[in-house]
């Protein structure tokens, strides 16, 4: 399932890359498909940079290098 998911994207960019008459095909006014194609990917991309951030952002737990105990038992930097 998740080499389907990573390996779906990366087959429509080569084919709309290598394909300049199907990345051409106009989709709404100017906005062709290649075009179409790249935002969604861009819009991908950040959403899933803000929820992986907001998910590490949120953990109630300290990292295990900050906790006291973990500073005295590790010894110096």
């Amino acid at each position: 399932m998740l080499v389907t998911v990573n390996a779906l994207p990366l087959a429509v960019g080569v084919l709309l890359s290598c394909s300049t008459a199907l990345g051409g095909i106009s989709v709404y006014g100017r906005l062709t498909l290649g075009m179409a194609w790249a935002l969604t990917q861009l819009v991908v991309l950040v959403a899933g940079t803000w929820w992986y951030e907001n998910r590490a952002a949120s953990s109630l737990e300290p990292a295990s290098g900050t906790t006291p105990a973990a500073r005295s038992a590790g010894g110096a930097w």
